[in-house]
């Protein structure tokens, strides 16, 4: 076996598989390496059941989109190496065992690939998900050998440090779209800063938000915290966001007379998803606070999505928690009027339901700008 080789492919474990964009380069050189015809990295998401091709080398793409919507569940590789341990190689497949043990595997899966023997890694498996790989011969060559799978160990640790590293990081993405996501159904103030706190952009609940005493102000178009403190840590957090080192910070402020926290969340503008035309050194933060219910006021919703005035005052009640009984009688109106100007503000406002509608009002704090 060719020492130079194998740290050739070990370099580009950790130099494609990082981001898990390129793993087929690691994976054709893995083939080459120890004499395969193919090979795949797959993924079981114990949870959801579902399948997945991470990468490969030598497959048709009629196999992957296969595999991934239901035939990787007749795959009986994965259910042999799931009963064994992390790190665990195994000659998994033999050809003729399968074509008596398991008949449906052998015809879908190996047969119409040529698939004869099948050598496997495990790399992660646990309650959460399984995560492999599979080298293959065809059905007129042998069995990897002690000798090629003790090579394909040697690659185990490479690999779990990748996929460890990257759980990690899957993990704090998953915390932070929770945190969005609960962030996203309570009003938003939006503003966007540079490093020197110049206020370049601000929507309505900001400049409300600013002019209430809450311990955060806009002067002479400039961000100002009440507390020396907290405008060092905000100074700091910018200047990591802009330099790449954070992907976002939150912070809460509170003056002395407020009985909830103000909450900023600041994210670097190019990661923050929005299509806004700034400038690369701006910072985006999102403000919130639970006192206020509605950042919107109905001539915003006027202007924006052409309704009546009649309209607007209904969206708005329904985002303050209304119901549509409560309107009626607040407006000595039938509840039919009301479902029917309901219905109206539907087809303006391209919903369909009244949680849609409070989630669109809620979440779409850029469109309604002064």
């Amino acid at each position: 076996m060719n020492s130079a080789k194998l740290l050739e492919l070990i370099d580009s474990i950790y130099e494609r598989g990082f981001d898990h964009q390129d793993w087929n380069i690691v994976l054709e050189k893995l083939c080459h390496l120890l004499h395969a015809n193919s090979a795949g990295l797959f993924f079981i998401n114990f949870r959801q059941q579902t399948f997945r091709v991470l990468g490969d080398h030598g497959f048709p793409e009629s196999f992957i989109s296969s595999y991934q919507l239901g035939l990787g569940a007749e795959d009986k590789t994965a259910t042999v190496m799931m009963a064994l341990p992390d790190g665990a190689v195994h000659g998994a497949i033999d050809h003729k065992v399968s074509k008596l043990e398991h008949p449906v595997f052998y015809e879908k899966i190996l047969l119409p690939h040529n698939v004869g023997y099948i050598g496997a890694l495990n790399i992660c498996n646990n309650d959460r998900y399984f995560v492999g790989i599979g080298i293959h011969r065809g059905m007129d060559q042998t069995q990897f050998n002690d000798d090629e799978l003790s090579y394909l160990k040697r690659l185990y640790p490479h690999f779990r440090r990748v996929f460890d590293f990257s759980d990690i990081l899957e993990q704090l993405k998953e915390k932070e779209d929770v945190f969005m996501s609960a962030l996203s159904r309570i009003p938003i103030g939006i503003i966007i800063i540079n490093s020197k706190l110049e206020v370049t952009y601000n929507n309505e609940l900001a400049t409300v938000l600013s002019k209430k005493d809450l311990g955060l102000k806009i002067e002479n178009n400039h961000l100002k915290l009440d507390k020396l403190a907290d405008q060092r840590l905000l100074k700091s957090s910018l200047i990591k966001l802009l330099n790449n080192e954070i992907t976002h910070k939150t912070l809460q402020i509170k003056s002395d007379f407020q009985i909830s926290p103000l909450t900023l969340m600041a994210r670097n503008v190019e990661s923050s998803g929005k299509p806004i035309n700034f400038h690369q050194d701006q910072i985006i933060l999102y403000i919130s606070y639970p006192e206020l219910c509605s950042f919107s006021n109905a001539d915003s919703l006027q202007a924006v999505y052409k309704l009546t005035v009649a309209e607007a005052h209904l969206a708005l009640s329904l985002t303050n928690g209304l119901t549509l009984q409560n309107i009626a009688e607040d407006k000595n109106i039938s509840v039919q009027t009301v479902r029917s100007q309901l219905k109206s503000v539907f087809n303006k406002m391209n919903v369909n339901s009244q949680t849609n509608l409070v989630r669109h009002i809620l979440t779409s704090a850029l469109n309604l700008t002064r």
